[in-house]
């Protein structure tokens, strides 16, 4: 879980400890983790992969495809953590860590290293965006989820023994200063609708109170103004680009950044118009194009969101599954907390997962490692069903 907010290589390596360990011990823990491989959200991911496999039989690229299914494989993680479920306060508290580190590798970005050459070659480099080891795009994303895992807390937590509100309050705080620093506007949008979201939610359990609201307000605030004093020149700078490429666009000209997005979503919802079943098929979408534009567009592959991309090249299908694997991951981790935890962090799995859904209306979350990686994380955090207690264990 620590290692699940690192670099893309740390992420891949973090998970082969855990299932190493569970090869070892999977006689042992079989009438357990037989269960969590069954749960709702791993089903619903073999249905999905099935039919994205079953789509390469008409894609353009199928070696992309092929790619594109395989990130499907961090959903087998709830199988994989299942056995030690039990713990999952500590491994949220080891999740939320990992980010802290991640915002550590943000600020050394912010100072070019301190001087250090080596470790800023290290990190990533684009002009106004700060995101650490991320890709500024994927960072804004992961950080949108990791806001997520502070937001109950903040909202809902009790001022009782180990001031869990405060807790909340500050990760929240800091999160939020974090993801402005990245630079993605489409990530800002996300996590603007995931308070909206946590507010609703949280007045609705009964859990919201009025000076929970005005504390968070005046510490979000001051976060805020705390980021534009550092870096408002940059996030002005975002916000006034992208109005200007909205305007290019609308003229027809997407050969800026926001106007590539503009145009892969165009082209992504005329591909799924054409071929309402199935898609265009799995890894189809850069081919389609290549085929049907003569802009030449950064990062074209996708269509730079998961809706129109499962859209178009898996049809109205690959949408239902994909709907219907959000419905079941989110209903599992919200019935996963107590009534009496609600304020707690053993909910933050469930607003982690929101922010993600929300953030894929401007990004492939089912396309990227760290997106997937985290996905996996909450999902597992948060199973439908938990295993029963075995009495008399120590006999």
């Amino acid at each position: 879980m620590f290692g699940i907010a690192g670099p893309v290589s740390v992420v891949d390596i973090a998970i082969l400890p855990l299932v190493v360990f569970f090869l070892v011990r999977v006689v042992n823990t079989f009438p357990v983790w037989i269960h969590g491989f069954g749960q709702p959200v791993v089903l619903v991911g073999l249905m999905l992969a099935g039919w994205m496999g079953m789509s390469l039989l008409w894609s353009a690229d199928p070696t992309a495809g092929l790619e594109h299914i395989g990130e499907l494989r961090w959903l087998a993680m709830i199988g994989f953590v299942y056995p030690v479920i039990e713990h999952r306060r500590v491994l949220i508290a080891s999740l939320c860590i990992g980010f802290v580190f991640g915002y550590g590798a943000q600020v050394v970005d912010a100072f070019d290293g301190f001087g250090n050459v080596w470790l800023a070659e290290q990190l990533w480099h684009e002009p106004n965006r700060i995101s650490g080891w991320w890709d500024p795009a994927v960072g804004g994303s992961v950080l949108v989820a990791a806001f997520g895992l502070h937001l109950p807390a903040a909202l809902m937590g009790a001022w009782g023994a180990g001031k869990v509100r405060v807790l909340g309050l500050l990760g929240s705080s800091v999160t939020i200063v974090a993801l402005l620093a990245t630079g993605t506007r489409g990530a800002w949008v996300a996590a603007a609708g995931l308070i909206v979201v946590g507010v609703i939610v949280s007045a609705r359990v009964g859990r919201l109170h009025m000076r929970a609201m005005v504390v968070g307000g005046v510490v979000l605030v001051i976060a805020v103004v705390a980021m534009a004093l550092v870096k408002g020149e940059a996030i002005s700078e975002r916000l006034t680009k992208a109005r200007a490429e909205i305007g290019l666009a609308a003229e027809g000209d997407f050969s800026t950044s926001t106007g590539a997005r503009i145009s892969m979503w165009s082209q992504a919802m005329d591909a799924g118009a054409e071929h309402p079943i199935g898609g265009i098929g799995a890894g189809g979408f850069e081919h389609w194009m290549e085929e049907r534009t003569s802009e030449v567009l950064d990062d074209h592959a996708h269509a730079h969101s998961s809706v129109l991309r499962l859209w178009s090249e898996h049809g109205v299908v690959g949408v239902l599954l994909g709907g219907l694997l959000v419905v079941v991951v989110l209903v599992g981790a919200w019935r996963s907390v107590g009534l009496e935890d609600r304020g707690s962090y053993l909910t933050g799995p469930f607003f982690g997962l929101v922010g993600l859904v929300l953030v894929s209306v401007f990004d492939s979350v089912l396309l990227n490692v760290n997106t997937m990686a985290l996905f996996g994380a909450l999902a597992a955090l948060g199973p439908a069903y938990f295993p029963k207690p075995i009495e008399n264990a120590g006999d």
